[in-house]
């Protein structure tokens, strides 16, 4: 397993948000399409953070509605800063959730300039390969 290829068992189709969508459409898109976690992309499409729903959580926690209904997704994503690509090793991959302490890692392209995001490497999709390995 450790010498697999990202693009091996990586989620295609990521589910992207604009850098400054109202909190209440990430909201929607997260809900629309049962994830727990989406990528803030800015104009040109380059992915600029993470937004999970415990982002979500911890900042709106206590805050009024009133205070919850201006903000965009720039306000509660976690800012994009770990890269991985798609020909990197699983085991490269689970170095680096653990040396950052993250769930997942966005999988740029390289064949895109800029910050292509063309999948995303969970956690979920690392011990569902683990349990793949271990049943043979």
């Amino acid at each position: 397993m450790r010498f697999k290829k990202v693009r091996e068992i990586m989620t295609r189709g990521i589910i992207t948000v604009g850098f400054e969508a109202p909190i209440l459409d990430v909201i929607k898109t997260m809900v629309k399409n049962d994830v727990t976690c989406v990528v803030a992309v800015s104009t040109n499409g380059e992915a600029m953070g993470v937004i999970s729903s415990t982002d979500i959580i911890k900042t709106l926690k206590n805050m009024s509605t009133e205070k919850i209904k201006p903000l965009k997704a720039e306000d509660v994503m976690t800012p994009f800063t770990i890269q991985i690509q798609p020909d990197d090793t699983i085991e490269n991959a689970i170095k680096l959730m653990v040396e950052k302490n993250v769930h997942r890692l966005v999988v740029l392209s390289p064949q895109f300039t800029g910050r292509k995001p063309v999948g995303i490497l969970s956690s979920t999709d690392l011990v569902r390969e683990i349990y793949k390995d271990l049943a043979r």
